[in-house]
């Protein structure tokens, strides 16, 4: 588990996956999807998931 996100999928709730470098986005939201968006980087971004 973990590593970076093959599927745009990340958080605890998706094997541990990180938005870091994954081409979906670099942040991942509150609801466990990746984007580079404020609505993926602001409010409940997940920063241990990717950047916030």
């Amino acid at each position: 588990t973990g590593g970076v996100s093959p599927n745009g999928l990340c958080g605890p709730t998706n094997n541990g996956w990180n938005c870091q470098g994954s081409g979906f986005g670099n942040c991942c939201s509150q609801y466990g999807y990746c984007g580079s968006t404020s609505d993926f980087c602001g409010t409940g971004c997940l920063s241990s998931y990717g950047t916030c």
